[in-house]
């Protein structure tokens, strides 16, 4: 082999490994917010537990339509997402003595996983005075993390439904008995015929799942600095 051949063999060679490591870096550069990250959604309620209902919508059906759009979100952006339900089921096993109790349990157990980074518990509310809309955002006693977490998500729900509320801490099962950060979020009222209009459309219900996909996006963001 000639020494201008070698030459030329020996360039390519240099030019390639820097092809390479360019690659690799455009590739670190580029990866996703959320790749690493485990999620639980739970969707509340499920099989004969149908939830709040409201001239026949029901909270059940819609909590699973915005948790599986919200896993896509999710999983747009890297996370890893865990359904404590993906289908009209509760989760207590068949003769169970009380299946509430069994079904929140096994809910909490799912999320208590260690794996696990964050959980979103999704609902939806209603109330006797059918004024009151929008979105509330409930997260875990004692547990600023979670207060940030929820401070984030309230401020969009706010956003969107053109609101003042504030997050509250919530007394609830699935927030007093798991011990990963998470919120429980009442994504608007049946009680209320312009959310219950739009809380039955594919369409709002998207825009549900972006706006909590963005929020956890922002709150991972805010909590590795």
């Amino acid at each position: 082999m000639n020494k201008k051949r070698w030459w030329i063999i020996a360039l390519s060679c240099i030019l390639l490994c820097g092809a390479v490591i360019q690659i690799h870096a455009l590739v670190k550069s580029e990866s996703l917010p959320l790749d690493g990250v485990v999620i639980v959604v739970d969707p509340g309620h499920g099989g004969k537990d149908e939830g709040a209902q409201k001239e026949n919508v029901k909270e059940a059906k819609i909590n699973l339509a915005i948790s599986l759009k919200l896993k896509g979100e999710l999983e747009k952006q890297g996370a890893t997402v865990v359904l404590t339900r993906d289908g009209a089921y509760d989760l207590a096993s068949e003769g169970a003595r009380n299946r509430k109790k069994e079904d929140m349990k096994k809910r909490v157990d799912i999320i208590n996983e260690e794996r696990v980074d964050l959980f979103l518990s999704i609902h939806l509310n209603a109330y006797p005075n059918v004024a009151i809309h929008g979105g509330q955002v409930f997260y875990q006693k004692n547990n600023e993390a979670a207060k940030a977490f929820a401070d984030i998500i309230q401020k969009r729900m706010n956003d969107l439904n053109q609101t003042d509320k504030k997050s509250k801490t919530g007394d609830y099962y699935i927030l007093n008995e798991t011990k990963h950060s998470g919120i429980l979020v009442e994504c608007g009222f049946l009680s209320n015929d312009n959310d219950r209009n739009q809380l039955n459309t594919d369409a709002y219900q998207q825009k549900i799942a972006k706006l909590l996909s963005d929020g956890v996006c922002e709150y991972l963001e805010v909590l590795s600095f």
